[in-house]
């Protein structure tokens, strides 16, 4: 039984799984090379189905992640929210509602477009609601038998926020909030008046400036835009702070007397930037934390999935596991839309067909791979002199060179799947050094000074670290680092004492297990620093993408596989 799973809007992706595993998934942008791609994943969806050793017609099953007929609420909220601009003209709101529903009603074309791109198929089509793909995404490949379920993001069809109850192979809907209630779009909102830029993903850049500030302006967010109303109940208002005014940086007279005037982008950021950033963080975790309460209550479930763009808020994530009241909790690496190409095929794999469960996710590799004599001959015709080593070679001599200061790009194995590099498309470097962060952020990754970078460990050693064991393969909590341990790692650990930790398991990725490993026989530091590899692009896919990048930006040594290409 071959399932395909679709994401086609913002972070296109497809996903196919055989029999109830995942076999391959991949988003569209790694090979458009344009981030967050808008539109069918056409080459994601070749990829995966060349993995599977399938064509298009030896698919029984193809799901989207949406259901386009549920349009009215989101014009009708879209068009009042735009209204509320005294300077805005009804043929401006007529086009944007316009706009909206030619993108979504040409979803009706998609099985059509299928056939005429890829071939002939008998495949059904199955179009399911948006937040029940982000449910099943997280749900159906956890390790939960049964389990609360929240999720959060901007908005799907009409819902922003769903809570439901998975058992076995079942999810059942409990309650939605539908817009213009949405902590994605507050969030947003906020991001935009930093004078970032909501539709590039910046919201990372807000959860990382947040450290940096203390919440001065949190009664203004608490109780003038996002403020709790009850068990599993919050409300937005749009009249103080509006999402779809801050897509043209526009934003409320309100707003702008109680937080000053919007950050333009080129502007220096300032304490008081800082400032709104930890305010706006601090009142959206303690807002879901509220929710959580109440949806403790009344699952009364010891285990919580979370999926939806707010889930990848790792800073809230690692509140969650700390004070909420369930025991155990389990984000997937790929919570955001393009996870909904994996909920939409489990959801035909398990609500439509019924079948049983039978698949945990351990790891995000499904992305491409390529063998060592690919990755040679586009060495070869970059004209670069490389050495092919054994990993008993290979591995200690890079150990070497990260300690000795070197940055390496380090590309092996399948590619992930999901916004986080897991060490298959990773820069690597020496966390012991406090001036390395600085240099990455600003001398090879070009970014903002303030971004935090992650360390990756072997899975045995979390308590030391952390104080405590902890698991996260996927890199999707952030927790405090013992006070004891942050002068040996300065370089991972973030203003505020944490750390985004990712935990390497020796067998879900044995190579980059054991590079690390040697990297501790030689400080004694079982951790590396570990951020993705690519400069204002996508995470790099093809030895193509990596050897470019060796070739346009500043750092000491690139990996393809066994190949090694030191300055």
């Amino acid at each position: 039984m071959n399932i395909v799973g679709l994401t086609t809007l913002g972070d296109a992706a497809a996903t196919v799984i055989r029999d109830g595993e995942v076999v391959a998934a991949a988003e569209e942008e790694r090979f458009s090379r344009v981030k967050h791609h808008c539109g069918f994943p056409y080459e994601a969806l070749a990829y995966c189905l060349d993995e599977a050793g399938i064509g298009i017609a030896d698919v029984d099953h193809v799901a989207l992640y949406w259901k386009p007929w549920i349009l009215a609420h989101k014009a009708w909220q879209a068009a009042r929210s735009l209204a509320i601009s005294r300077d805005m003209f009804k043929a401006r709101v007529d086009r944007g509602v316009s706009q909206v529903s030619q993108s979504y009603l040409g979803m009706f074309k998609l099985p059509g477009l299928i056939r005429g791109h890829y071939g002939p198929s008998d495949f059904k089509f199955h179009y399911f609601e948006h937040h029940m793909s982000h449910a099943a995404s997280a749900f159906f490949v956890s390790p939960f038998d049964r389990a609360a379920i929240l999720t959060m993001d901007g908005t799907g069809e009409a819902a922003t926020t769903l809570f439901s109850q998975g058992r076995g192979n079942h999810i059942t809907p409990l309650k939605r909030i539908k817009l213009p209630h949405s902590l994605g779009q507050f969030y947003s909102a906020v991001t935009n008046f930093l004078g970032f830029d909501m539709f590039a993903g910046d919201e990372w850049k807000v959860m990382g400036l947040a450290a940096y500030g203390k919440p001065e302006f949190s009664d203004f967010f608490s109780q003038r835009v996002l403020s709790v109303t009850g068990p599993e109940s919050f409300r937005v208002n749009v009249r103080a702070l509006d999402h779809h005014l801050a897509k043209r940086y526009e934003f409320p007279a309100e707003a702008v007397a109680a937080l000053g005037k919007p950050r333009n982008p080129t502007d220096a950021i300032e304490e008081r930037h800082q400032n709104i950033a930890a305010s706006a963080q601090k009142v959206l975790e303690d807002t879901v934390l509220s929710l959580l309460d109440g949806f403790y209550e009344r699952t009364g479930e010891e285990n919580l999935c979370l999926a939806g763009g707010v889930a990848f808020n790792s800073v809230m994530n690692g509140r969650i596991i700390r004070e909420s009241p369930f025991r155990r909790v389990f984000v997937q690496p790929v919570a955001g839309d393009a996870g909904c190409s994996l909920g939409a095929a489990f959801l035909t794999h398990h609500h439509l067909l019924g079948r049983p469960r039978s698949y945990q996710m351990d790891h995000a590799y499904f992305g491409p791979s390529f063998d060592s004599e690919t990755c040679a001959a586009v060495l070869r015709d970059a004209g670069l002199a490389f050495d092919t080593l054994p990993d008993e070679e290979l591995l200690p001599r890079l150990a070497r060179i990260i300690a000795d200061g070197g940055i390496v790009g380090w590309f092996q194995g399948r590619m992930e799947f999901g916004p986080r590099a897991l060490g298959s498309r990773s820069f690597l470097a020496d966390p012991r050094r406090a001036d390395m962060r600085e240099t990455l952020n600003q001398k090879v990754k070009l970014r903002e000074w303030f971004r935090p970078l992650a360390p990756s460990l072997l899975e045995e050693t979390s308590a030391e670290l952390f104080g405590s064991p902890h698991r996260d393969p996927f890199m999707v909590t952030v927790l405090d680092v013992a006070g004891e341990q942050r002068h040996r790692v300065p370089a991972v650990v973030h203003v505020d004492g944490t750390a985004r930790p990712q935990t390497v398991s020796r067998a879900t990725n044995p190579r980059y297990w054991q590079l690390i490993d040697e990297f501790r026989k030689l400080t004694g530091v079982p951790v590396l620093l570990n951020t993705s590899f690519n400069v204002q692009e996508p995470i790099v896919c093809t030895p193509a993408d990596a050897v470019r990048t060796f070739g346009a930006a500043t750092f000491d040594a690139l990996v393809l596989e066994d190949h090694l290409v030191v300055r």
